[in-house]
């Protein structure tokens, strides 16, 4: 429940949880073993980074921890005073379980030879308040791609917002030398054309088609 909540880093469950450090190790360690829960870390830290965070592996468990057991008593008390939150609540959780989609897809993309390079990494990175939904690499050729994921319906001019600030975080990163591209994914975008001619890429839910079973 509380990393379903947003609790996701070590310290975070502890407090919420009231499970001392010492004894909630033991208990992170099954849940990761049984595969309800996994570890993950920013992509480029060392293996033995203590900068992690977790998530629940399974998005049926996700969901039921995140809204059914929170909301169990209203629905069976047919209270839907609640719905009004519930949606708008539901709407941000989506953006979590399209950033997975994301994912799957740019592996897709991978496989089929349809990126600038062929990436052997992927995953998220983060540092304090900095955030990069993607970023995969290939590190032997030094080539990098740094995507943001939204899940709404963006704007040429809100997309492009987002890739600059993309560019920004990018340069957070430390990957100097490297040859690095910008994209985003989103439930749909504006004027995808445009951007690519800018040397962007972009993608939304009408590319996912010819790939995603």
């Amino acid at each position: 429940k509380a990393v379903a909540e947003g609790r996701t880093r070590f310290n975070e469950i502890s407090t919420f949880t009231g499970i001392p450090r010492s004894n909630l190790f033991k208990y992170v360690e099954v849940l990761e073993r049984l595969g309800f829960l996994r570890r993950e870390k920013p992509i480029t830290a060392p293996p033995k980074t203590k900068n992690t965070r977790y998530k629940i592996a399974d998005n049926y468990i996700r969901f039921y921890f995140r809204f059914v057991e929170r909301y169990r008593e209203e629905v069976e008390l047919e209270n839907l005073d609640f719905w009004e939150g519930f949606l708008e609540e539901y709407n941000a959780y989506l953006g979590g379980i399209f950033e997975d989609v994301a994912r799957q897809f740019l592996a897709k993309l991978n496989k089929a030879g349809r990126l600038p390079f062929h990436f052997t990494r992927i995953g998220r990175w983060w540092r304090k308040n900095e955030e990069i939904d993607l970023l995969t690499l290939n590190e032997r050729e030094k080539r990098a791609l740094f995507v943001e994921v939204k899940w709404k319906d963006l704007s040429e001019r809100q997309a492009r917002g987002i890739l600059r600030e993309l560019e920004r975080k990018a340069e957070l990163v430390g990957l100097e030398g490297w040859e690095k591209g910008y994209g985003i994914v989103a439930r749909k975008v504006e004027d995808k054309g445009g951007l690519r001619e800018n040397g962007f890429f972009a993608w939304d839910l009408s590319d996912f088609g010819a790939l995603m079973p």
